[in-house]
């Protein structure tokens, strides 16, 4: 091989060779999607509900031993959030709150 040609071709695999480590580009990966089968997905809607409907109590509490002029929504906001941050659940926050 002529050594004219050794340089360029060294050159091209230089610049072949950083551009394959260029950290700009991410690495090519495979996403795995997991979806939720139906008895999940009913479990979840169950809880959710219940949920709400024990949210909707306390608030009602609340209101019936303070009167209006107290923030019980805020108030049960607060008690589900510790509560589920002591167990490890999540919160489903109402719109709005």
């Amino acid at each position: 091989m002529n050594l004219k040609m050794i340089a360029p071709l060294a050159l091209c695999a230089l610049v072949a060779a950083a551009h394959a480590q260029d950290p700009a580009e991410p690495p090519a990966t495979r996403a795995l999607i997991l979806l939720p089968s139906a008895q999940e997905e009913a479990r979840e809607e169950a809880d959710a509900r219940a949920l709400a409907e024990r949210r909707r109590e306390m608030i009602d509490e609340c209101e019936a031993n303070h009167g209006p002029q107290r923030d019980c929504e805020r108030e049960a906001d607060t008690e589900l959030r510790a509560e589920g941050l002591q167990s490890r659940r999540r919160v489903i926050r109402a719109p709005g709150s």
